[in-house]
């Protein structure tokens, strides 16, 4: 069992959101832009019958971009709330829930999470949109060979608990993973491995909440948060 503790990292929590604020703000756009232009190519390209005529290297560029640019666009949704100032003040887990969904989509793992969980009484809690979120990445990136990701949650605003299950092969949170999440890793260890887990820890700890993570089996891992 890993629970949060001190950190000897000094992060100023409200810079970070607001540097991803500025980021996802900045690049949404352009990606945005190219999406639309690709719509635009395939409407011009329509032949006299209606149907697409985009075809050869060209309707496979297209297809290319389309699907690098939408990838791009779900990643930056998802972004948006789990790191920026966005997610702290959500009042409802609808767009959560869309943005995870977003995140999952074209890899190996797969996500479930059921309407209405949690209740949104819950997102009244502040902070805990961008909780579920955060734990959904790190559950992700347990399941390096892909599984099944699952939420649930008991409670209310004022006291409950998030459940973030990863279920497949290995389904194991590595050792220098876990000490980020704890925040007992040093600055000098954090890497792109693991600085979201790091993250995820800094976060939570911000608005209140205790992290534990509990290997059931080595295809079974259990992320969940207090308050």
């Amino acid at each position: 069992m890993t629970e949060s503790s001190s950190h000897p990292v000094s992060v100023d929590i409200r810079v970070l959101e607001l540097l991803a604020s500025k980021l996802c703000h900045d690049l949404v756009s352009p990606v945005g832009a190219i999406r639309n232009g690709l719509e635009l190519i395939e409407e011009m390209q329509e032949d006299e019958d209606g149907g697409p005529a985009v075809g050869g290297f060209l309707g496979e560029a297209v297809k290319l971009i389309d699907h690098s640019s939408g990838q791009a666009d779900r990643r930056l949704r998802m972004f948006r709330l789990a790191y920026g100032l966005a997610g702290r003040d959500q009042k409802g887990f609808g767009d959560a829930r869309a943005a995870a969904v977003g995140y999952v989509e074209g890899g190996r793992t797969r996500l479930d999470w059921p309407d209405r969980v949690p209740h949104d009484m819950t997102a009244q809690r502040r902070g805990v949109v961008k909780l579920v979120l955060n734990l959904v990445m790190l559950a992700d990136e347990a399941l390096t060979h892909g599984g099944l990701v699952s939420v649930a949650a008991d409670g209310d605003e004022t006291s409950g608990r998030i459940i973030v299950t990863a279920a497949g092969r290995p389904g194991t949170l590595n050792p220098e993973a876990a000490a980020a999440l704890a925040g007992t890793a040093t600055a000098e260890a954090l890497g792109p491995r693991t600085i979201h887990a790091y993250l995820a820890g800094r976060l939570a700890e911000s608005d209140g909440f205790r992290i534990g993570v509990a290997t059931e089996s080595s295809e079974r891992l259990v992320f969940t948060a207090d308050w």
